[in-house]
């Protein structure tokens, strides 16, 4: 397969989501949502594989724009709103991907209320992808941050403890640029 055949396949997707799907995590899913979708730039292989996609964004001009990239997926699967109260019955997904999203939480309590309502609609051996900035290898002096939350270590290392969820893998955060850490999260519903 050339560059160009396999850009048709997965677009511009994250590349640690890429790393899951590699790994098999999606097989036997069939309902999947990307929490924090903008313009569904994380959708291309599971809209081009057959998943019963779903996507909400605080920008309903994103949305707009994902319902125009993707025009297979129903206009219903698509919806503007905030990742605090989710739209969708509980346990509604085999798989939620939440990819450069949770640092935007405006507090821990805010954080929290997101996390909660992801588990909810995940059903039980559900997965959860997170990529999201962290505090992880970065000094008490970083630079200022674009972000409005940080993962603190303790936070991302214990997230099985504080939300009902099982480490698939080990948390990792990478630093870029000593200046931002962004940690991915691969979680399975309790």
């Amino acid at each position: 397969m050339n560059y160009k055949a396999l850009n048709q396949q997965v677009g511009n997707l994250d590349l640690y989501l890429l790393d899951q799907i590699l790994k098999g995590r999606f097989e036997g899913f069939s309902k999947i949502l990307d929490a924090g979708c903008g313009e569904g730039r994380n959708l291309p292989y599971f809209v081009n594989n057959g998943y019963e996609v779903y996507g909400i964004d605080l920008n309903p001009q994103a949305i707009l724009m994902a319902m125009m990239s993707y025009r297979s997926v129903p206009k219903d699967n698509w919806a503007a709103g905030n990742l605090s109260e989710l739209p969708w019955p509980d346990q509604y997904f085999d798989a939620v991907i939440c990819s450069a999203v949770l640092h935007f939480a405006e507090s821990h309590e805010h954080f929290h209320t997101m996390m909660k309502e992801l588990a909810r609609v995940i059903a039980r051996g559900g997965l959860l992808f997170i990529r999201a900035a962290t505090q992880v290898g970065l000094s008490a002096e970083d630079p200022e941050s674009k972000f409005t939350y940080l993962m603190e270590p303790e936070q991302l290392f214990n997230i099985d403890k504080l939300y009902p969820f099982n480490f698939l893998e080990l948390p990792k955060s990478v630093v870029v640029n000593d200046q931002r850490s962004m940690g991915v999260l691969v979680l399975e519903r309790k």
